[in-house]
């Protein structure tokens, strides 16, 4: 029992160290402390049982006293340079933490931030290229400033439906030059019938952006207990509905008609001069 005991403290002592290069997580720092703990138990017990094996059994408690009498004894000399030493070894850790934020940012910085303020130099004399250009940059930098940490996702599909949205509003905006505006009101996963409902809510953009007459597009998506809704609105000359073109494959096809595949709606609503909204429903899975 003395053996394993020494064997299980001086195996914490390596754990210890490796512990602080690899910088454990919470829950395994739990696992290192109860094994030192059980170590001195074993010792413990080991040093009691050899007492009593060798008949001492009655200078048991004199000699338990003065190994109580050492160890407080060697508490208090060294407590303060053990507190001191851990003290030291969490600040370096947080400047260590602090020093790669700031070489993170830095390194962001210079390959987005100042690129873009060199495109936006080269396109003075272009107010609308230098709005979306400033549009595009403010949409990227709140996008890495806010991201989850540790997500490792940044460059993958987006897997919840506002992202989606979000990131095809985006899509839009840097292609054809004209803000869009969204608003996203709860999340849902996204599968395969709201994928096909942003397909067509992209199809709604894009002809906002180009019929729009060059101002913003506004996206409205809310995810309700049933159903999910997605509306786009422009404020540009608007038309009439009931008098599109059978030609007109943007609106029949690639809006109404994959939303009605996909066992959604679609609805536009427009008059000559107040704009134009596109209203797309769609139940969710298992609703």
């Amino acid at each position: 029992l003395f053996g394993a005991g020494v064997a299980l403290v001086w195996r914490q002592a390596d754990n210890a160290r490796r512990a602080r290069w690899a910088e454990m997580s919470r829950r395994g720092r739990v696992v290192p402390v109860a094994r030192g703990a059980a170590g001195v138990l074993l010792v413990v017990v080991g040093i009691t049982g050899f007492v009593v094996v060798q008949g001492a059994a009655g200078q048991l408690a004199g000699v338990m006293q003065a190994a109580l009498a050492v160890l407080v004894g060697v508490a208090l000399l060294g407590g303060p340079y053990l507190v001191r030493m851990v003290q030291d070894l969490g600040e370096e850790r947080l400047m260590r933490i602090r020093a790669q934020e700031r070489a993170e940012v830095a390194a962001h910085v210079h390959d987005s931030v100042l690129h873009t303020l060199t495109l936006i130099q080269r396109h003075a004399g272009d107010p609308r290229e230098v709005a979306r250009l400033a549009r595009a940059q403010e949409r990227e930098l709140r996008a890495w400033l806010y991201r989850p940490e540790g997500n490792g996702r940044e460059d993958d599909e987006p897997a919840t439906l506002a992202e989606c949205v979000r990131r095809t509003a985006a899509e839009v905006e840097d292609a054809h030059g004209v803000p869009v505006e969204v608003v996203c009101v709860g999340d849902c996963p996204l599968d395969e019938r709201l994928g096909a409902q942003v397909q067509a809510a992209r199809e709604a953009m894009v002809n906002a952006a180009k019929y729009g007459g060059g101002g913003p597009v506004q996206v409205y998506a809310e995810v309700e207990e049933r159903t999910v809704l997605v509306f786009v609105r422009d404020h540009g000359p608007g038309f009439d509905p009931d008098r599109v073109p059978a030609d007109r494959m943007g609106v029949r096809e690639s809006i109404v008609g994959r939303m009605r595949r996909n066992g959604g709606r679609a609805a536009l609503r427009g008059a000559p001069g107040g704009g134009t909204e596109v209203e797309l429903e769609m139940e969710r899975a298992g609703s």
